[in-house]
């Protein structure tokens, strides 16, 4: 009996103390949750503004620089502003795209290839014409792709913009080529830069992945266009060799690919 006396005591306490450690370790770990919601909730927001203080300067800069040009500059200087400008816009457009991602839709629409294309290499021109680069592009006509035009600018910008800054100065083309067959479309992208191992072509698609660390850049860029070419079952060939280049093939479904000759007015 007074063995009894002595346990249930001992027994209270013990299921006093773990129900408090308990509850402390409850605490602890909602607290910890509480700060990581909090932390996750400034970067958010650190982000956004950063997105949205960067566009102004930007905008400013194109516009100022469109002026230099026509007051008679230098035209180097001009040059190497405007290519400064692309790149910085990329990885603008990169964070704004990254950052929305989960909370914005892009509507597909049938978009012209060789037109949406040669407006893009007109926009990267500054960059290749700064290291001696002619961006070389060929097209098949009025073939049409059904995608949402920002998630296409997005493929086609972070394709070329790697092309002409993984390209030695003696380099002296990038290809762009759309041709079709029966059963899909290949977009492809050609340079004679510094190329890559087959490890780092493996590595290319991880978040943040940067061939070299010499080469402006977040490191978003390829993991963007895998995640675009994965929804619209956009297969990825790359053909790499180290010192003669890289070569990407986007063959791109029959099913988002159609041909339609523009009417044209007769004269």
């Amino acid at each position: 009996m007074d063995y009894l006396l002595l346990i249930v005591p001992l027994a209270l306490v013990a299921v006093f103390y773990y129900r408090e450690l308990y509850k402390k370790e409850s605490k602890e770990k909602q607290d910890i949750a509480n700060e990581r919601d909090l932390l996750t909730k400034q970067q958010v927001f650190f982000v956004r503004k950063m997105i949205h203080e960067m566009k102004t300067p930007l905008s400013a800069i194109e516009l100022h620089l469109s002026i230099m040009a026509k007051e008679h500059c230098s035209a180097k200087n001009v040059a190497m502003i405007k290519s400064s400008t692309r790149m910085l816009a990329t990885i603008y457009d990169d964070i704004a795209f990254h950052a929305g991602k989960e909370k914005l839709c892009y509507p597909a629409e049938w978009i012209e290839l060789e037109e949406f294309i040669a407006d893009r290499v007109l926009y990267f021109d500054a960059m290749a014409s700064v290291k001696n680069i002619f961006l070389d592009f060929y097209a098949d006509s009025d073939l049409y792709i059904l995608m949402s035009r920002v998630e296409l600018q997005r493929l086609i910008d972070n394709t070329l913009s790697n092309a002409i800054k993984y390209s030695t100065k003696s380099s002296a083309v990038v290809e762009i080529i759309i041709a079709s067959d029966n059963e899909e479309l290949n977009l492809i992208v050609r340079d004679k830069g510094v190329g890559m191992s087959q490890e780092e072509v493996q590595s290319l698609f991880k978040e943040y992945y940067r061939v070299s660390s010499n080469i402006q850049g977040l490191g978003l860029g390829m993991s963007i266009i895998k995640e675009i070419c994965d929804d619209y079952g956009i297969a990825i060939k790359i053909q790499s060799i180290k010192k003669e280049g890289t070569t990407f093939v986007y063959k791109i479904p029959k099913e988002i690919v159609k041909r339609e000759a523009k009417s044209r007015d007769k004269v």
